[in-house]
């Protein structure tokens, strides 16, 4: 029988045991704090910060919102970020994303200090990552990983396909994996059709934007999918994979709604409460 990797419920255990440690950190005189900018509210990009805002507080988190105007230019932005690395009282920074196009988004990230890049997404995180050294990985990657342990996934020696090259899922992934000891295949997140060669994956993750492309014929026997697809289709929403197709062949699955997404809040503020812990050891 399936195993449905519910993200719900797995972001409810995550988040409590979360609570608790930042509970710790407090009462040792230390408060979690992570600086979430936005620049104009290009693709909704100011709610997005306010969610992520209000899943910190909740959980005892100090989140101080920076809500810059759309026409902000590098410099500005660059002046903010460099006071907010400069600053002991805050741990963590994230920048939402999408930026306004006379902001080069990649350039902009990379001025984030690798020790308070919680969101991952630095070219100097990314590097680390490659390397195999410590370091923060993306949110979405560690959800994914969380969601593959979750179903009892074994790397080492396995065979994971990645359908979506994207630096913020697909590439820092398939770092994963090869640390762990995969043997890794990425495939564009712009493909046409089904590469004929999904079918070998013992683990396979999807993001490339297309309802329901991959269906049974497409996936392994006993295979683990995880599925970061998020798409409209006759009014619901529904992922990259045929739900109720695959689960006909998959030995674990994530559905959509309800698995990846609730994760990914969840693990930013892990990798929030990994910063102030690691910050706060480094204090002279």
């Amino acid at each position: 029988m399936v195993k449905i990797l519910d993200g719900r419920e797995r972001s409810k255990e995550v988040r409590a045991k979360l609570s608790k440690e930042v509970a710790e950190l407090r009462d040792s005189g230390v408060v979690p704090t992570i600086a979430l900018i936005h620049v104009g509210d290009l693709g909704g990009a100011a709610g997005y910060v306010k969610r992520k805002a209000e899943a910190c507080t909740n959980i005892g988190i100090e989140a101080k919102v920076l809500s810059l105007p759309e026409q902000t230019d590098f410099n500005t932005l660059k002046t903010v970020i460099q006071s907010l690395n400069e600053d002991q009282r805050v741990h963590g920074i994230l920048l939402q994303l999408p930026l306004p196009p006379h902001i080069n988004e990649q350039e902009a990230l990379d001025l984030i200090s690798v020790e308070k890049d919680v969101d991952g997404s630095s070219s100097s995180s990314l590097g680390l990552l490659l390397a195999g050294r410590e370091g923060f990985v993306s949110a979405g990657a560690l959800a994914a990983l969380d969601l593959a342990k979750l179903a009892g996934f074994d790397f080492n020696g396995s065979t994971v396909h990645i359908l979506g090259d994207s630096v913020i899922l697909g590439r820092p992934f398939a770092a994963i994996a090869l640390n762990l000891g995969a043997k890794v295949k990425l495939h564009s997140k712009d493909v046409t059709s089904v590469p004929k060669d999904l079918c070998e994956a013992d683990l396979l993750l999807v993001d490339v934007a297309k309802p329901k492309m991959i269906k049974s014929e497409h996936i392994k026997q006993g295979a683990v999918i995880i599925d970061a697809g998020n798409n409209y289709l006759e009014g619901k929403v529904v992922g990259d994979v045929d739900f109720d197709d695959a689960c006909k062949k998959a030995s674990a699955i994530t559905p959509v709604p309800g698995g990846l997404g609730p994760m990914l809040i969840t693990m930013l503020m892990s990798n929030l409460v990994k910063a102030a812990k690691n910050l706060n050891r480094s204090k002279p």
